[in-house]
């Protein structure tokens, strides 16, 4: 069934290759006996071919399916792109008109250009971080030094929201990548500080788990209805105003270039925990 009617036909080829000689070599001459299984090969013959046309059959749904979903999969990813794009792109053609026109300075628009400039590289740069693949520059550290980079860079936004972030770290030591590693856990704890409301907290933690490095971001948030929980890695989509829904995609690249997995969870107690899971 797995190969379809080729494997149907091997399957078939292997019952004849021994049945017949069993039949050959125990024929008694009885209409009936004989009669009973020379059905038995016509029965498995039409169960081969027929069982080969189903198993083609989905396979090519299956093949329908999965381009349909690329081509629309494109096309958000294209329509997202081109969305952010488009807003810091009529901000510099509108200064640059004012520019030419002789209205306004150099000097308060400049910089407001550049912003918007950098805005694009930015969006340019995650693009091409999503499309290609990951090339890692693996070193043997300590996954906690890691993270606490990772929070330190994320203090300021937090002090901002007015969140608290802790962390229980273990010393554990693995070959990763540690900037590519480091920009992951930004993603999420940035998404972890953004979820959660002002007096709250998001829990940082590392620690050895079945032969694994297990890092855990948890935030107290309202947590993730089903809708976003099952589309959150996917390109482009995002519930969030700001940022362009590529973040959790990377993030989940990252882990898996590492030959790692990463995982949400959502606690009866509350909020929403990524874990990311790295070999050791």
């Amino acid at each position: 069934m797995r190969y379809g009617r080729r494997g149907a036909l091997i399957a078939l080829g292997a019952i004849y290759l021994f049945y017949i000689p069993f039949t050959v070599y125990t024929w008694r001459g009885s209409l009936e006996r004989e009669f009973v299984r020379v059905m038995d090969l016509v029965f498995y013959l039409l169960f081969a071919f027929g069982a080969g046309y189903l198993a083609d059959r989905d396979k090519r749904i299956r093949d329908e399916l999965e381009r349909n979903r690329m081509i629309i999969s494109l096309g958000r990813i294209t329509s997202g792109i081109v969305h952010d794009l488009k807003n810091p792109l009529i901000s510099i053609i509108g200064l640059l008109e004012r520019l030419a026109e002789g209205k306004g300075d150099c000097e308060t628009y400049v910089p407001v250009m550049l912003q918007d400039a950098l805005r694009m590289k930015r969006i340019v740069n995650d693009v091409l971080d999503f499309a290609r693949p990951v090339k890692l520059k693996k070193e043997l550290c300590n996954i906690s030094d890691v993270v606490q980079n990772a929070v330190k860079m994320c203090e300021e936004k937090a002090q901002k929201a007015g969140v608290k972030l802790s962390t229980s770290l273990e010393d554990i030591y693995a070959q990763i990548d540690p900037f590519m590693l480091e920009r992951a856990l930004v993603n999420v704890i940035s998404n972890a500080i953004e979820a959660s409301g002002k007096g709250r907290e998001v829990v940082i933690a590392s620690r050895k788990q079945d032969g694994t490095a297990l890092i855990v971001v948890r935030d107290k948030g309202p947590g993730m209805d089903k809708e976003t929980l099952a589309h959150c890695f996917d390109p482009y989509f995002s519930r969030k105003t700001r940022g362009n829904g590529l973040g959790l995609p990377i993030t989940k690249k990252i882990v898996e270039a590492h030959g790692g997995a990463v995982a949400i969870e959502q606690p009866l107690s509350g909020g929403t925990a990524f874990k990311f899971y790295l070999p050791l």
